[in-house]
Parts: structure tokens; sequence; C-alpha cells
């Protein structure tokens, strides 16, 4: 994985207007934190990890502290990335959402983020001892 500062950069000649800022358009980490980053995002994507496919009210339901308004922006931003599909459904103005195959593509980093918030949780003398040397 190669990412270059943006100082470090050298002068590229222009480039068309994309959704990414120049650093995100060029480093593969800033581009997925670019995407999932912001406060709701991965708890969406781990709503629908964790039930599958679901209409807007269960997964507003799965999120107490998230509101309406932002479930709305973050879904439309997690389809326009091509993490989240929304699907037809019956009736049709309730329709579901659920991860495609890139959104299910990043189960193995929850995986990691659930094992890095448990090492977060341990008391800090029993985790410094773990480093130990």
């Amino acid at each position: 994985m190669t990412c270059r500062s943006a100082a470090s950069a050298r002068p590229r000649r222009p480039r068309p207007k994309t959704a990414f800022p120049e650093a995100a358009a060029t480093c593969p980490v800033e581009r997925a934190i670019w995407i999932i980053g912001g406060r709701w995002k991965l708890l969406v994507i781990r709503a629908l990890m964790l039930g599958g496919p679901q209409r807007y009210n269960d997964i507003l339901r799965a999120i107490p502290q998230l509101s309406a308004k932002e479930l709305t922006r973050n879904l439309r931003e997690l389809e326009t990335a091509g993490l989240v599909v929304r699907q037809a459904a019956d009736p049709p103005d309730r329709p579901t959402y659920g991860l495609t195959d890139l959104g299910a593509g990043l189960h193995p980093a929850f995986k990691l983020l659930g094992e890095f918030g448990q090492q977060l949780a341990r008391p800090r003398a029993v985790a410094a001892e773990g480093e130990g040397g």
C-alpha cells in the first residue's frame, strides 16, 4: 500500500471533479475512510451485517441514536458508493436495504474492529502486560 501525503505529491495535471478529495483519489486507505467514515455509516453497515436485508424502520430501530434524516442521508451515500442496495418490496413503498457483495466484503474488517474494541475494553494495566518485552 502506497499513500503519499498531499504535501509530498508532485504536481499533476488538473483532474476532472470527482467525489473524492485528491488524497482519497490516490490512496486506497483514504478512499475507504472517505466512503465509510462518519458517525453513522459503520453502524448502518453493522446493522445490515447482523440483521440481513431490512426495511428502513428496522434499521432505524437498530440504531436508536440515529435520526431518520441522517439514516436517509447515510443510506443514499452508501448506495451511491456501491455498498448498499435498495430493493423493491411488497408493498412497493417499503423497500428493503441490504449489503452488496462489496459491502459484505467488509466483514473481515468488522471482525478486526470487534477484536480491537475488546482490547480497548480491557483495563490498561492488563493491556500493558500483554505488550511486555
